[in-house]
């Protein structure tokens, strides 16, 4: 089985820009991960947002396409 390297493709902060990001991603079947920082996912299951970062993780080999997704509709 290859092994798969994950980068990091943007750290987000704000769950309107979050729920964008993944919506694009969902859209052009790029799988990703989402990566909470500190309590971030407990705090999101119980109020469904967080005052602490989240990183958005994405495939190596899918890391330029997402780019430029994001790129296309001005979120840099």
């Amino acid at each position: 089985m290859d092994n798969i390297n994950i980068v990091k493709l943007r750290s987000i902060s704000n769950e309107i820009e979050l729920n964008m990001i993944k919506a694009i991603l969902d859209d052009n079947s790029i799988p990703y991960i989402i990566k909470n920082h500190g309590a971030g996912g407990h705090m999101r299951i119980i109020s469904g947002s967080s005052q602490f970062a989240t990183d958005i993780m994405v495939a190596e080999y899918d890391i330029d396409r997402a780019k430029s997704l994001l790129e296309s509709i001005s979120i840099d």
